[in-house]
């Protein structure tokens, strides 16, 4: 059974501060980011172009395209300096959604390129 409480005792109030927000910081991780996202996915159409390349001049060799697009993911974050963007920049998170939409647009580009309008 529940206690009641005594007429004298008082409740503990918090009161909850927000931290302190630092808008130069995040505006500069946010223009990171940004330019990251455009690197991955300039390279994610320039990796379906060359895997479309690849798999046209070998013929049936789709398997060596693929290579070529999840070898490109793989060593994106190995790109990045080259590219101006230092490994510290990109944390995990960031690193995992861009090798997805790298693999994601990388393929899309590739497999639009196969097909009737582009490849006869």
């Amino acid at each position: 059974m529940a206690k009641k409480r005594k007429k004298g005792e008082k409740a503990e109030t918090y009161e909850w501060v927000p931290p302190e927000f630092n808008e130069e910081e995040f505006l500069k991780k946010d223009l990171r980011s940004t330019k990251s996202l455009m690197i991955t996915a300039a390279l994610a159409i320039l990796f379906g172009i060359l895997s479309f390349g690849i798999g046209a001049l070998l013929g049936d060799a789709q398997l060596a395209a693929i290579l070529v697009i999840f070898g490109g993911a793989a060593a994106l974050k190995k790109l990045y300096p080259f590219l101006g963007i230092k490994e510290s920049d990109v944390d995990k998170k960031m690193l995992a959604g861009n090798i997805a939409i790298f693999v994601l647009l990388s393929l899309s580009i590739w497999i639009l390129l196969m097909n009737k309008p582009f490849f006869a």
